[in-house]
């Protein structure tokens, strides 16, 4: 048993390095001038340095970065504040009432969870277009506010609520609408924490869906203009070392989010999934 648990310990070690020795490399690179990069571009720096933020959000690019830092915090907010709260009053109805057709409609929300994202961009695209979003901050913030995996959490965790709490609401004379804003919303309080956490943090690094529907940089989020700046016509204007500050700045948020709320994301998570 012992010789498993080295055994095992090693190989849960070496992965863990293997999936954060990416992430060591951006960071010591942020850190490092030209010649570091070139002469030891994965080891620790020798001579750390922070020109390469200051040129990233000073230099010139300074302007467009800091309102694409900007963009992706206009659009990232709402987008996690409206996914919240439409999931948890999804939730809430398919937790808490009985109507026709509920299994059917929950069955078809769940299977649609199947259908990779991939294969509707060319019809929400042209659909966009035809109502002049493309753009603009509402088509970054609007499409994906409904998430299927946000409702389910929602539902899952609601359904193990003592129901005795919402009928001594109803027999007080409170409605559909204020036992869900007072009971329903604080006692779901780890789950939406949850489903906070992970929307924020898929939504700032997301890619593909603003790569697609915005061209135009005073829209676009950091995620984003910084691959841009590195590649095509702008290939010139930034280094290597100055693209691995920038997605340190990237991550960072991610890292600080996730650390300050990393209880209400496991209660979240494990509630719903016991719960369920």
């Amino acid at each position: 048993m012992r010789s498993q648990r080295i055994v095992l310990n090693l190989f849960l070690v070496a992965a863990c390095f293997i999936a954060v020795y990416p992430f060591l490399v951006m960071l010591f690179g942020s850190f490092k001038d030209g010649g570091q990069i070139t002469a030891n571009p994965a080891g620790i720096p020798t001579a750390p340095t922070v020109d390469n933020f200051v040129d990233l959000l000073t230099g010139r690019t300074g302007a467009i970065v800091w309102r694409a830092l900007l963009n992706s915090v206009i659009v990232t907010v709402p987008y996690t504040a409206l996914t919240v709260l439409i999931s948890s009053m999804a939730g809430y109805a398919f937790a808490r009432y009985d109507f026709r057709g509920k299994r059917v409609l929950f069955g078809v929300l769940i299977a649609s969870m199947l259908v990779p994202i991939e294969v509707n961009i060319p019809t929400m695209y042209a659909m966009f277009a035809q109502i002049d979003w493309l753009n603009s901050y509402q088509v970054q913030i609007v499409p994906g506010t409904a998430s299927v995996i946000s409702m389910f959490m929602a539902r899952q965790f609601m359904e193990g609520l003592p129901g005795e709490v919402f009928e001594a609401a109803r027999v007080d004379g409170a409605g559909h609408w204020r036992s869900f804003w007072r009971i329903g919303l604080p006692m779901s309080a780890p789950v939406l924490g949850a489903i906070a956490v992970l929307t924020f943090v898929a939504k700032w690094s997301d890619y593909l869906w603003p790569r697609i529907m915005t061209s135009d940089p005073a829209v676009q989020t950091f995620m984003v203009l910084l691959p841009a700046l590195g590649s095509g016509d702008n290939a010139n204007i930034i280094r290597i070392e100055t693209l691995l500050a920038g997605a340190v700045l990237i991550v960072l948020p991610l890292v600080l989010v996730f650390l300050r709320f990393q209880n209400n994301l496991m209660n979240g998570v494990t509630g719903g999934a016991v719960r369920g």
